[in-house]
């Protein structure tokens, strides 16, 4: 990846990024060592309400945030050499600008003075223990994120969008069967006007439907839920193998059974890179998503493209990348002009569709890095021999998958086999 202009022109100068996590108890609750430097700095970056919350006295410049949000970064980047101060809320490092900064400048560009984060506080207000609970950003996200988080007994904290965040979170979980759940919402942490309300799911909704509607929530808030399944809630594991009629398709998915034995050979981890060639109704991306991975779905078809982001908002996995693309167009797109938000670097490749492509299996080998995995599933004797082609070019392993399910045979029952699926997995080393 090319860096940034500015990320190579703040290299070799003499300058700091000092950044400065602030919270709702304003200058006062600052450390003297991040008041000093307050004091002392040059030019201060940060939001107009931390902006705000400096005393007087602060000779400094003030640059109060641009939208869109890297379009900070070069300015930043202008100022180095005047050591630039940025505030952040609670803990930088945290879901916060500090991550951010660090990806823009590198770590040794800067120094961080964190505060206490507003989940920090969240807990320490309710006795919850953060250890035990899912945490989640809904900021700039869609609350839909949130049910690949469902099940019982569970415990969610979210960061919050804005005010009408807390409501839209409450209906989504009456819809899915958690309507008993109970939500506390807890607004602007650690300063003099924090609130703290619980109510159910069920009551918030009622409240966002009818006629308290209009009640406001600061846009500061953090939720937290205490997760309740009803009678009509649907229990989905984590994965892999979710049924079937989890996901709408029109046939073309991978079996349950299948499924379950393709994404173990997957190798999920925590912030792998999948993408899914022919993706069809999108149901292993989105399990693999399930267990903390990140998913490009390619698929040519535009009606399979609308099946999978429904079952992406379904199932809790909302931030799936879709590509409407023919797959030879998608992967050479991918090759020639690498985008880092579009087509990051894959860990692992399934190939569900289009086996018998020309040289697709090839393309998605030097696609991969070391360690990396492909996987390819088919049903044909076309598939098969490309797939055979392969194994003995590159080695891996080949499998015949065969599973048989219960079905009705006039008034009694027998088994009904599925089509065999030939399943290869690579490594690459």
């Amino acid at each position: 990846m090319t860096e940034p202009a500015y990320t190579n022109k703040i290299r070799g100068q003499n300058g700091k990024i000092t950044v400065i996590g602030i919270g709702e108890d304003g200058f006062s609750g600052l450390s003297p060592a991040a008041c000093r430097i307050i004091k002392q700095a040059r030019i201060i970056f940060g939001g107009k309400r931390h902006l705000a919350m400096l005393p007087g006295e602060i000779s400094a410049q003030k640059s109060p945030w641009i939208s869109p949000f890297n379009d900070n970064m070069p300015l930043i980047a202008s100022a180095i050499t005047q050591n630039p101060v940025i505030l952040a809320s609670g803990d930088p490092m945290y879901f916060g600008v500090g991550n951010t900064l660090v990806d823009h400048f590198g770590f040794e560009n800067i120094s961080i003075f964190p505060a206490p984060s507003s989940i920090m506080l969240a807990c320490a207000r309710t006795g919850w223990a953060l250890a035990e609970c899912d945490v989640v950003t809904l900021h700039g996200r869609s609350p839909e994120k949130l049910r690949a988080h469902l099940r019982p007994r569970g415990k969610i904290i979210a960061l919050s969008h804005d005010g009408t965040t807390p409501a839209l979170a409450a209906v989504m979980l009456y819809e899915a069967g958690y309507g008993d759940s109970n939500i506390t919402v807890c607004e602007r942490l650690g300063g003099d006007h924090e609130k703290i309300t619980t109510q159910t799911a069920r009551e918030w909704q009622s409240q966002a439907m009818g006629a308290n509607a209009n009640c406001l929530i600061d846009p500061l808030n953090v939720i937290l839920i205490d997760l309740v399944a009803d009678a009509s809630a649907t229990i989905l594991p984590l994965g892999p193998g979710l049924p079937d009629d989890a996901f709408v398709h029109d046939g073309m998915i991978t079996k349950s059974e299948i499924r379950a034995q393709t994404i173990s050979s997957l190798g999920p981890w925590k912030g792998a890179v999948l993408w899914d060639v022919g993706a069809g109704c999108g149901s292993i991306s989105i399990e693999w998503m399930r267990l903390g991975g990140q998913a490009i779905a390619i698929e040519r078809d535009g009606k399979r493209c609308d099946m999978i982001r429904k079952n992406a908002t379904r199932l809790g996995t909302p931030d799936l990348i879709v590509h409407h693309a023919n797959i030879d167009h998608a992967l050479d797109k991918a090759k020639t002009s690498p985008d880092l938000h579009h087509f990051p670097a894959p860990d692992a490749i399934f190939i569900g569709g289009g086996i018998t492509t020309p040289n697709l299996m090839e393309h998605c080998w030097d696609l991969l890095s070391t360690h990396g995995r492909l996987v390819a599933n088919t049903v044909t004797l076309e598939g098969e021999q490309e797939l055979f082609r392969f194994y003995n070019k590159f080695g891996g392993t080949l499998s015949r998958l065969t599973v048989s399910r219960l079905a009705a045979r006039g008034n009694f029952t027998g088994w009904h086999n599925l089509a065999p699926v030939t399943h290869y997995v690579g490594v690459k080393s």
